[in-house]
This record gives C-alpha cells, sequence and structure tokens, in this order.
C-alpha cells in the first residue's frame, strides 16, 4: 500500500502530452521493479525455514514434498492479495488507459510477476548453501534482468554474445506485456510547451531555420504503437508475454522443489553412512592396567 502511494504521489494524471509518454514509462518499470525486487524479502524467511525443515526431515517428520507444496500454496494468497493491491493502486492513480479488459491484463500480469519472481528467490534459496551467498545472487540476477527488460537497453542493441540473455529475465516480458497493454491504441498530443522544449534542445543555427515552421513539424511520438516500436517492445504479443511467465514461474518453482529435495536426500543419506559405521572414540590417555601376579 505504501508504495502504491509512493507510486501515485510521483506519477498521479500523467496525461496524453509528449511529456507522459516516458511518465507512463517510468511508472510501468518503477511498478516492475518494486514487485520484483520486493521478493526478495522472502528469501531471508526461506532459509530460516529451510534449515528447520532440514532438522525434521532428517528425523523424518515429513517428506520434501509435502513440505515444500504446502507452503507453496499456503503464501500463494498473500502474495496475490498484496500484488492486487498494488497493482489496482498504481493503475487508478497514475491514470492508465481506462477500460475493464485493460485492468484485468494489468493486474494478471503484475500478479504473475510476483509469483515468478517469488519462485526464482525460492529456487536461489533451495541452491545456494548458506544466507551470504543468497544475498548477493538474489539482488545480482534481479539487476541483470532488468537491464534486459527494455527499459535501459534497447534490445536491438546488444551484444550478439550476450543477447541470448533476455530471454531469462522477468522484465523482459512482464514489461513488453503492460506497455502493449497500456499504449496500444493511446494518442498523444502536442502543445506549444511540448514544441517550445523541443526547439530549445536545438542549436541556434538549426533553431533559426526551423523556428518558423515548428507548427507543420509532426509530433516525435503521435501514438503508441509509435513508442512501443522504438523501444523494441511489440515482438511479442501480451497474451504469450503472460504465458512465458507463467512458465517461467511453474519452473523455477519446481526447480526449487528439485534442489530442496536433493539437498534433504543428501542430508539423509550422510546420516545414515553415520549411524551404519559409528566412530568410536579414541582414549590416547588411557594406561594399560598393569597385570595382577596370581595368587596361588
Amino acid at each position: 500500500i505504501t508504495m502504491g502511494l509512493i507510486v501515485g504521489g510521483l506519477f498521479y494524471g500523467v496525461g496524453l502530452n509528449q511529456r507522459s509518454v516516458q511518465d507512463r514509462t517510468g511508472a510501468l518499470y518503477f511498478v516492475l521493479t518494486t514487485q520484483i525486487f520486493s521478493a526478495q524479502a522472502s528469501m531471508r524467511v526461506f532459509l530460516e525455514e529451510r534449515d528447520l525443515f532440514l532438522r525434521e526431515r532428517i528425523a523424518g517428520t515429513y517428506r520434501t514434498s509435502a513440505y515444500f507444496w504446502s507452503k507453496s500454496i499456503a503464501d500463494t494468497p498473500l502474495q496475490l492479495l498484496f500484488a492486487l493491491i498494488f497493482s489496482a493502486m498504481s493503475y487508478y492513480f497514475v491514470g492508465l488507459q481506462p477500460g475493464l479488459l485493460h485492468v484485468l491484463k494489468y493486474c494478471l500480469t503484475i500478479v504473475i510477476t510476483t509469483l515468478a519472481a517469488e519462485s526464482y528467490v525460492i529456487m536461489v534459496g533451495a541452491w545456494v548453501p548458506d544466507d551470504k551467498t543468497a544475498a548477493i545472487l538474489g539482488p545480482v540476477a534481479f539487476a541483470l534482468m532488468s537491464l534486459f527488460g527494455g527499459f535501459f537497453l534497447n534490445i536491438d542493441s546488444l551484444p550478439f554474445f550476450v543477447s541470448w540473455l533476455q530471454y531469462l529475465s522477468l522484465f523482459k516480458y512482464s514489461f513488453a506485456a503492460i506497455m502493449q497493454n497500456e499504449f496500444r491504441g493511446l494518442k498523444f498530443t502536442c502543445d506549444g510547451e511540448d514544441r517550445g522544449a523541443w526547439l530549445e534542445s536545438l542549436d541556434d543555427s538549426t533553431k533559426a531555420h526551423v523556428e518558423e515552421f515548428i507548427h507543420l513539424i509532426p509530433c516525435p511520438t503521435p501514438d503508441g504503437e509509435t513508442h512501443l516500436h522504438r523501444l523494441k517492445l511489440d515482438q511479442v504479443a501480451v497474451w504469450p508475454c503472460i504465458a512465458i511467465l507463467v512458465l517461467m514461474a511453474v519452473g523455477f518453482r519446481v526447480l526449487g522443489f528439485v534442489a530442496l529435495r536433493r539437498r534433504s536426500r543428501k542430508l539423509m543419506s550422510g546420516q545414515q553412512r553415520e549411524r551404519k559405521c559409528p566412530v568410536l572414540p579414541r582414549n590416547r590417555g588411557a594406561k594399560k592396567p598393569a597385570d595382577h601376579p596370581k595368587q596361588e
């Protein structure tokens, strides 16, 4: 709720002028960044519960599948609720494109992105050996994902040897989905202030030639489709992006379960070996008992 109010305070009523193009884009990416990075808070809780679970698993209290999937089912409703509240507040306060279908697709994308981020955190927490490694690996991976989301770097400008990393990014598909949902069908205006700001960005010689024809120059971004094409965010449609996010959420969660089961089996096999082959303590300081003479 607090982050929803912050988003509303920063981007309230963006409008449809040329400045709103950047404002809408920044607001949508900020919403995604907030939701994805907030999943990192679940890492510490999971690691503490993981250590407790492993001790109980060795004792034979319950199976790995029972713990992991019951925890996933129990945590999901609360995660869905917070994601829905945040997405609804941000949509209303920013003043995004009206329409029930637009609202539903936006909220659905944010919710699935949140679940995918939580699944990724669980996967990392199940694989890493300790909390220090998790504290480094989680944020670094999210930061790299954000670079390949289409906001900081244009997809076509990526070097070929790192361009494949974009397909592993949560930001790529979630950002493309909510950007297309928001910008398709929008028409932007060019008022005098927009044209004046563009004119001031020119050098003096160019400004002298352009100033009297400023009213004939078209808008830099007349519609949403132009902006999407400029950012290369129109290559994958909304519903395929949502489907890919669902697959990522399920895939990360399954990999987390495999890692946790592997870790528990490794600990249990080690415990069984210790029981079969106990190591007897060696008392090196003990003296050999003296032989007593036989009594006749």
